[in-house]
């Protein structure tokens, strides 16, 4: 049996203390870069924080209240002139029509967007953002501002405005891109026209008393359906406006409304039922187009009329 030395403990002791020294030295190394990550990591969402918190200033000073006449010029498409009259914005060119007023205050939001980044513009680095040849160049009354190139990485939009190339969020250039029909009111009638007399082929609606008629009369109908469809026909809006293409009606509508305090008589032209209800508007020389399906419910009233 071998004797102990005693002094190969003190060596195996050794040798443990120096592996748990290295691994301390290790376990406290990978602790301090876990802290100083941490660390990192703490600072930069403060830094995102405050830069969240300060919006960006507004691409212009302007105030939309001052803005009277806007005008879009794009690369061959018409110009498009705006002119507001009262409360009520009106389309001037390229077809004189009522306006928009969602699209136009969409136009009109661009004045306060905010501008991410801005920096000098350099005439001969225009290009690079798009701005030699802008997409949509749009003027309110002495304001001018060009839409270039959208940013490749970021859903913003370079823009010119006072010497200036500023990103702001790509979503308004969409409203300086539209072609001009998204700029006429949809609405069939407008707001404070008030529908007191139809006469569709087949039959005539009238009111008297608040109360509206049918000729020839149907006792099958209820008032609620009769103002059912009174009512559709007074909040009609179309999908689509055009120009009037000078195709000939083949059927006509007269309807009779008061506007303030005055009874005024409009004629619509029946242009087609299928596949798209088409109503042109002679006092406007304008095309209503609805769904063949409103079509039908706009025309029909009877007992079995759909919803």
């Amino acid at each position: 049996m071998r004797k102990t030395n005693k002094t190969d403990q003190p060596v195996l002791f050794k040798g443990n203390t120096g592996v748990t020294s290295e691994l301390r030295r290790r376990w406290l190394l990978n602790a301090g870069l876990l802290l100083l990550i941490a660390a990192l990591t703490w600072v930069a969402m403060q830094r995102s924080e405050q830069k969240q918190a300060t919006p960006a200033p507004p691409l212009t000073a302007v105030s939309t209240s001052a803005i009277s006449h806007i005008r879009i010029e794009r690369p061959e498409q018409p110009d498009i002139a705006l002119e507001k009259t009262g409360e009520e914005w009106k389309l001037t060119a390229p077809q004189p029509a009522r306006a928009n007023q969602f699209n136009v205050e969409a136009l009109l939001g661009t004045l306060s967007a905010p501008g991410i980044v801005r920096f000098p513009a350099v005439a001969g680095e225009l290009g690079k953002f798009g701005l030699d040849r802008p997409q949509s160049r749009i003027q309110y009354e002495n304001e001018t501002i060009a839409f270039g190139a959208v940013h490749p990485l970021n859903n913003q939009v370079y823009v010119l405005y006072k010497n200036e190339v500023v990103l702001i969020p790509a979503h308004h250039l969409s409203a300086a891109t539209y072609p001009y029909t998204n700029f006429i009111d949809s609405r069939l009638l407008e707001a404070d026209r008030r529908l007191v007399a139809l006469r569709i082929p087949g039959f005539s609606l009238t009111l008297k008393d608040g109360v509206w008629h049918r000729q020839p009369p149907d006792k099958k109908l209820s008032s609620d359906q009769i103002n059912d469809f009174t009512s559709e026909w007074q909040n009609a809006r179309a999908l689509s406006v055009e120009k009037y293409s000078g195709k000939r009606a083949i059927g006509e509508i007269d309807i009779t409304t008061t506007r303030e305090s005055k009874s005024e008589k409009l004629r619509l032209g029946i242009l087609a039922t299928h596949p798209d209800f088409v109503l042109h508007r002679q006092d406007e020389n304008l095309e209503y187009h609805f769904t063949e399906e409103t079509g039908k419910r706009l025309l029909n009233l009877s007992v079995n009329r759909e919803p």
